[in-house]
């Protein structure tokens, strides 16, 4: 298609070569300290599968993928931990040029986007690491970038491509969908942000949109080279197992399955002791004071368990899992949980940090400071809303891209108070990114005010 007049909700031009340089300074910054990139087992598995293969769908093998291309273009682990933190600035300075239509206040909105990372300690922590969860972010940012681009350039091969990197982002994590419970639909409605689109746009977006969340989908049933179906494992036994131990702290009775303490029996004192709402794998191993308590579904006997007891114990139910929100978003007295990793866990591949000095000095600026009350990712939640709120009071036409980016972190939120199984910081923080791009734009659109579009410099 050719161009056309820009849509109000997306009025500016992109600034390529300050957003290159943006996107770069943002990577070197945070890459460089934490080379090859923090490492825990996930990404450590995800990267000896690229070299032996796809065993299951425990976790979807995207990653793998990534790790493999990463590889074989001779960049090794690191070429991928550098590519994702390059496209996630890339994709938000290119949002926010879109969007803020002077060029001092997008500037201003870039700037404020990175300061986030220094404001709010988990952002960095996590953004440390080869957690899967910064390379959702990335595409997600990224998707947004080039659907801002194909309403400004009105041309229907960069809403493919945003539609591809809504795909790839949902691809790398089960729970990622959320974060477009909106956007997609929007895109879907609106592809080039005009309330009036072009005939057949509409059918063009919503087949683009199902191609690629379909390929997510089908890529973690098949595998790659061979589209063998992969066999799935039990995933959801970690997180019934945790939401039974929460219970049963809560109820002061033992609702366990025999099977997950190794047949010896359980006092409810014990079950109490052994919960800790942050991980459900702190609980694990053996203790002097209690049985061991293992890692195991127990041959469907823990499934079971959960289908009989949450129904009768919906209070403590809920309970426990307010309690492991309030851990996740730094809400508990003691702070946020698992801000960073700091180190790569011991592999047989030889992976080590190429600065561990540097790595420990920024881990402990993220240790020291995670726990400032004002620096808690429980405010870019409530700031984002905000921002929202005052831009919907002034009318701006942009209100709807933002509400749909601040209900999408929203709902990725409310989607792990239900299913997950800790309350590592890692899980928000693709959530955390989309709210502190739409605190830094939507201040700077507040203060610009809904003008007129920046003309061409």
């Amino acid at each position: 298609m050719n161009a056309g007049p820009t849509p109000a909700a997306a009025p500016g031009r992109p600034m390529w070569l300050v957003c290159l340089a943006y996107a770069a300074a943002g990577a070197l910054v945070i890459c460089w300290p934490a080379w090859p990139g923090q490492m825990t087992y996930d990404p450590l598995y995800a990267l000896e599968r690229s070299f032996l293969g796809i065993e299951h769908m425990t976790w979807p093998p995207m990653h793998t993928y990534l790790f493999w291309l990463s590889r074989k273009a001779g960049l090794g682990a690191g070429g991928l931990f550098a590519a994702q933190t390059f496209l996630l600035f890339l994709g938000a300075g290119l949002s926010a040029t879109l969007l803020v239509r002077h060029r001092l206040w997008a500037l201003a909105a870039m700037a404020a986007f990175a300061l986030a990372f220094i404001a709010v300690p988990p952002l960095l922590g996590v953004a440390l690491s080869q957690w899967r969860d910064v390379t959702v972010a990335s595409f997600a940012v990224m998707s947004l970038a080039f659907w801002l681009l194909a309403a400004q350039r009105r041309q229907a091969w960069l809403l493919a491509l945003a539609a591809l990197m809504l795909g790839v982002s949902v691809s790398l994590r089960y729970n990622a969908f959320p974060l477009f419970a909106l956007m997609a639909p929007l895109m879907a409605w609106r592809p080039f942000l005009e309330a009036r689109p072009a005939p057949g746009l509409r059918a063009f977006a919503v087949a683009v949109l199902a191609v690629s969340i379909g390929l997510a989908w089908a890529s973690w049933q098949w595998r790659l080279p061979d589209f063998k179906r992969m066999p799935s494992a039990v995933t959801s036994a970690q997180i019934q197992l945790f939401d039974l131990m929460g219970v049963s702290a809560c109820e002061g009775r033992n609702f366990l399955p025999p099977a997950v303490s190794g047949g010896r029996p359980m006092t409810p004192a014990q079950v109490r002791a052994a919960y800790d709402p942050r991980h459900v794998q702190l609980s694990y191993g053996p203790r002097s004071d209690r049985p061991e308590i293992l890692p195991t579904d127990g041959g469907g006997a823990v499934q079971k368990a959960w289908r009989e007891t949450i129904p009768h114990h919906l209070g403590c139910y809920l309970d426990h899992r307010r309690v492991v929100a309030m851990e996740q978003l730094g809400l508990a007295k003691r702070g946020v949980f698992y801000p960073a990793h700091g180190r790569i866990d011991d592999n047989r591949m030889g992976v080590t940090l190429a600065h561990p000095r540097l790595s420990d000095i920024a881990t402990a600026y993220v240790n020291r400071n995670a726990g400032d009350l004002w620096r808690r990712p429980a405010w870019l939640y409530l700031s984002a809303l905000l921002v929202t709120g005052l831009l919907a009071w002034r009318r701006d036409p942009r209100t709807g891209l933002m509400l749909a980016l601040t209900a999408g972190a929203w709902a990725n939120v409310a989607l792990l108070f239900l299913i997950g199984p800790a309350a590592d910081a890692r899980y928000i923080f693709p959530s955390n990114v989309f709210c502190a791009f739409v605190i830094a734009a939507g201040a700077a659109m507040l203060i610009e005010g809904p003008g007129e579009r920046r003309t061409r410099r």
